[in-house]
Protein backbone atom coordinates (compact mmCIF):
# COMPACT_ATOMS: atom_id res chain seq x y z
CA UNK A 1 0.00 0.00 0.00
CA UNK A 2 2.54 2.27 0.78
CA UNK A 3 4.41 2.45 -2.83
CA UNK A 4 0.58 3.05 -4.22
CA UNK A 5 0.32 6.32 -2.59
CA UNK A 6 4.14 7.23 -3.58
CA UNK A 7 3.20 6.68 -7.15
CA UNK A 8 -0.05 8.55 -6.56
CA UNK A 9 1.55 11.40 -5.12
CA UNK A 10 4.25 11.29 -7.52
CA UNK A 11 1.60 11.95 -10.41
CA UNK A 12 0.23 14.52 -8.22
CA UNK A 13 2.81 16.30 -8.17
CA UNK A 14 3.80 16.30 -11.86
CA UNK A 15 -0.08 17.23 -12.79
CA UNK A 16 0.76 20.11 -9.94
CA UNK A 17 4.13 21.08 -11.87
CA UNK A 18 2.34 21.10 -15.28
CA UNK A 19 -0.30 23.19 -14.00
CA UNK A 20 1.48 25.65 -12.74
CA UNK A 21 3.58 26.12 -15.51
CA UNK A 22 0.88 26.82 -17.64
CA UNK A 23 -1.50 28.90 -15.57
CA UNK A 24 2.13 31.21 -15.08
CA UNK A 25 0.90 31.94 -18.99
CA UNK A 26 -2.42 33.22 -17.36
CA UNK A 27 -2.63 37.00 -16.47
CA UNK A 28 -2.44 36.73 -12.81
CA UNK A 29 -3.63 40.14 -12.50
CA UNK A 30 -5.93 42.51 -13.83
CA UNK A 31 -7.16 46.49 -13.30
CA UNK A 32 -10.27 45.09 -11.80
CA UNK A 33 -8.86 42.21 -9.39
CA UNK A 34 -8.19 38.97 -10.06
CA UNK A 35 -7.17 37.17 -13.37
CA UNK A 36 -7.78 34.08 -15.19
CA UNK A 37 -4.70 32.79 -13.66
CA UNK A 38 -5.14 33.45 -10.31
CA UNK A 39 -7.37 30.90 -9.44
CA UNK A 40 -5.60 28.41 -11.65
CA UNK A 41 -2.25 29.37 -9.95
CA UNK A 42 -3.08 28.86 -6.38
CA UNK A 43 -5.15 25.80 -7.16
CA UNK A 44 -1.84 23.91 -8.46
CA UNK A 45 0.54 25.41 -5.15
CA UNK A 46 -2.50 23.90 -3.19
CA UNK A 47 -2.15 20.96 -5.04
CA UNK A 48 1.38 20.68 -5.20
CA UNK A 49 1.81 20.83 -1.47
CA UNK A 50 -0.96 18.16 -0.77
CA UNK A 51 1.13 15.89 -2.69
CA UNK A 52 4.32 16.22 -1.61
CA UNK A 53 2.06 15.94 1.93
CA UNK A 54 0.89 12.79 0.65
CA UNK A 55 4.47 11.47 -0.22
CA UNK A 56 5.81 12.47 2.62
CA UNK A 57 3.21 10.76 4.98
CA UNK A 58 3.71 7.56 2.75
CA UNK A 59 7.36 7.44 2.70
CA UNK A 60 8.45 8.56 6.31
CA UNK A 61 4.82 6.99 8.15
CA UNK A 62 3.31 3.83 8.59
CA UNK A 63 1.36 2.90 5.78
CA UNK A 64 -2.09 0.96 6.86
CA UNK A 65 -2.02 -2.73 5.04
CA UNK A 66 -4.36 -2.68 1.83
CA UNK A 67 -8.40 -3.20 2.85
CA UNK A 68 -10.09 -6.55 1.69
CA UNK A 69 -12.32 -4.92 -1.19
CA UNK A 70 -9.64 -2.15 -2.01
CA UNK A 71 -9.85 -3.32 -5.55
CA UNK A 72 -13.22 -3.13 -7.32
CA UNK A 73 -14.77 -6.15 -8.87
CA UNK A 74 -15.27 -7.04 -12.41
CA UNK A 75 -18.36 -4.69 -12.37
CA UNK A 76 -16.83 -2.34 -11.10
CA UNK A 77 -14.12 -2.08 -13.62
CA UNK A 78 -16.48 -2.66 -16.38
CA UNK A 79 -18.93 0.23 -14.60
CA UNK A 80 -15.47 2.43 -14.19
CA UNK A 81 -14.38 1.83 -17.61
CA UNK A 82 -17.80 2.45 -19.38
CA UNK A 83 -17.76 5.88 -17.97
CA UNK A 84 -13.90 6.27 -19.07
CA UNK A 85 -15.38 5.45 -22.25
CA UNK A 86 -17.94 7.89 -22.10
CA UNK A 87 -16.06 10.87 -21.02
CA UNK A 88 -13.79 10.41 -24.01
CA UNK A 89 -16.48 9.45 -26.29
CA UNK A 90 -17.78 12.98 -25.07
CA UNK A 91 -14.83 14.97 -25.43
CA UNK A 92 -14.19 13.73 -29.30
CA UNK A 93 -18.69 14.53 -30.15
CA UNK A 94 -18.81 17.44 -28.59
CA UNK A 95 -17.69 19.83 -31.23
CA UNK A 96 -19.53 17.90 -33.77
CA UNK A 97 -22.77 17.33 -32.18
CA UNK A 98 -22.89 20.26 -29.75
CA UNK A 99 -23.12 20.07 -25.69
CA UNK A 100 -26.40 19.21 -25.88
CA UNK A 101 -26.85 15.96 -28.02
CA UNK A 102 -23.51 15.10 -26.48
CA UNK A 103 -24.76 15.57 -23.04
CA UNK A 104 -27.92 14.29 -23.45
CA UNK A 105 -26.03 10.67 -24.51
CA UNK A 106 -23.22 11.01 -22.11
CA UNK A 107 -25.65 11.00 -19.24
CA UNK A 108 -27.75 8.55 -20.56
CA UNK A 109 -24.78 6.31 -20.85
CA UNK A 110 -23.33 7.28 -16.89
CA UNK A 111 -26.68 6.90 -15.59
CA UNK A 112 -26.74 3.57 -17.24
CA UNK A 113 -23.56 2.09 -15.91
CA UNK A 114 -24.33 3.21 -12.58
CA UNK A 115 -27.08 0.98 -12.87
CA UNK A 116 -30.24 2.80 -13.28
CA UNK A 117 -32.95 0.69 -14.93
CA UNK A 118 -36.03 2.91 -14.78
CA UNK A 119 -36.05 4.17 -18.71
CA UNK A 120 -38.21 7.21 -17.73
CA UNK A 121 -36.47 8.56 -15.00
CA UNK A 122 -32.88 8.26 -16.95
CA UNK A 123 -34.66 9.95 -20.17
CA UNK A 124 -36.02 12.73 -17.68
CA UNK A 125 -32.34 13.16 -16.31
CA UNK A 126 -30.66 13.11 -19.24
CA UNK A 127 -33.00 15.59 -21.15
CA UNK A 128 -33.25 17.86 -17.84
CA UNK A 129 -29.23 17.88 -17.70
CA UNK A 130 -28.29 18.35 -20.90
CA UNK A 131 -31.03 21.06 -21.87
CA UNK A 132 -31.58 22.49 -18.67
CA UNK A 133 -27.58 22.96 -18.03
CA UNK A 134 -27.57 24.65 -21.61
CA UNK A 135 -30.75 26.65 -20.64
CA UNK A 136 -28.76 27.91 -17.69
CA UNK A 137 -25.57 28.86 -18.63
CA UNK A 138 -26.46 30.40 -22.74
CA UNK A 139 -29.32 31.90 -21.83
CA UNK A 140 -29.33 33.06 -17.92
CA UNK A 141 -25.22 33.34 -17.43
CA UNK A 142 -24.44 34.38 -21.04
CA UNK A 143 -21.73 31.81 -21.38
CA UNK A 144 -21.58 30.45 -24.88
CA UNK A 145 -21.74 26.38 -25.25
CA UNK A 146 -21.09 24.31 -29.06
CA UNK A 147 -23.82 24.11 -30.81
CA UNK A 148 -23.23 20.87 -33.33
CA UNK A 149 -23.59 21.17 -36.68
CA UNK A 150 -27.19 19.93 -36.42
CA UNK A 151 -28.03 23.54 -34.34
CA UNK A 152 -28.99 21.89 -31.64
Amino acid sequence: MKRTYQVAAIVFLLIAAFLLRESLALRYLTRVGPGPGFFAVWNSIFMGLLAATMLYHATFRQSPPMLEGFLPARAGVLRIAAIVAALLAATVLLPPLGFRLTMLGFVVIVLLAMGKRNPLVTAAVAVACSFGTYQLFVEWLDVMLPVGMLGI
